[in-house]
């Protein structure tokens, strides 16, 4: 099975590409370089300008290949690569026919344009692949090249009490048993609108947010002692907004954030919820979307 990363000749390639290395040694899979180009037009211009500007795009994705592949081989130990070069109009729509035509496991890129540093950007690519791909999709945080750890060390995972979820942790469970990994549980529960006036007190607001926490913690509890206990830990942050709640979580550089697609989302394909939109834009941690129904009986033969 493949990992397809998505190339740009930019800063946000080469996260991509460490993010897709340390994937590659968390799946034992085969890593794909795809870099996207504008298609160029097949007959002669005056001037040879159409000439001169494909062999510019000729040379500029080989020179971005060139480094990607270095980097993995220097940095990564990844010598299992492939690389491709794609004439596209669309690089989402390019890099789905990729992965959906290899059967890979995942798709990978990087932060878009406007990204706040050590944190996910959900670009136009991004946001086209997160909406109908058929396979995971990988992003990393800006910044991720020079912070990436030599290997994962903990998968989180976005949780809530739903077949989606669960199956995401059994996803995860599936990863993490190779190498040994924990998985934690992470379930963030946002805090209600204000429920009183100015001049009440504000023990009926706290008194609900301790009742949701609850359930939740609840609902954490009655999972991992059904499935597996040894594995799995788990852990509620609550906030006024989804960046408040997951900065009140201990992050480390080595962690995986692994979310689930809604159920409200096409069947075997990638579509995000709300909350989860709004977790991925606060993530400072590489975070991996799965796809409703996503195959985790596949990486017992990778």
């Amino acid at each position: 099975m493949d990992i397809v990363v998505g190339l740009s000749a930019d800063d946000s390639g080469e996260d991509a590409v460490a993010l897709g290395a340390l994937l590659s040694h968390l799946l034992g899979a085969k890593v794909v370089l795809v870099y996207v180009h504008p298609p160029t037009i097949d007959y002669p211009s005056v001037g040879h300008v159409d000439a001169e500007w494909a062999a510019f795009l000729a040379e500029r994705a080989e020179e971005t290949l060139t480094q990607a592949r270095g980097q993995l081989s220097r940095y990564w130990a990844v010598d299992d690569v492939e690389s491709m070069v794609v004439p596209h109009v669309s690089a989402g729509r390019a890099l789905r026919k990729v992965s959906e035509q290899r059967g890979a496991a995942v798709t990978v890129l990087g932060p878009g344009a406007r990204s706040n540093p050590g944190q996910i950007s959900l670009g136009p690519i991004a946001q086209s692949l997160l909406h109908g791909s058929p396979t995971a999709i990988a992003l990393a945080p800006e910044g991720y090249r020079d912070v990436a750890p030599d290997s994962f060390e903990r998968l989180v995972v976005g949780f809530q009490d739903t077949p989606e979820s669960a199956h995401a942790v059994e996803a995860c469970v599936r990863m993490a048993q190779p190498l040994r990994l924990p998985v934690h549980l992470l379930t963030v529960v946002l805090r209600v609108n204000r429920l009183i006036g100015a001049r009440v007190g504000r023990d009926p607001e706290r008194m609900v947010m301790q009742s949701l926490v609850e359930r939740e913690r609840a609902a954490q509890e009655r999972f991992i002692v059904s499935s597996r206990p040894e594995e799995i830990s788990a852990s509620v942050v609550t906030g006024d907004t989804a960046a408040a709640a997951m900065s009140r979580f201990d992050w480390h550089d080595s962690d995986l954030l692994v979310v689930a697609s809604s159920a409200l989302g096409p069947i075997s394909r990638v579509f995000l919820g709300d909350l989860t939109h709004k977790l991925l834009r606060s993530c400072t941690v590489p975070a991996m979307v799965l796809p409703r129904r996503f195959d985790a009986d596949a990486l017992d033969q990778m």
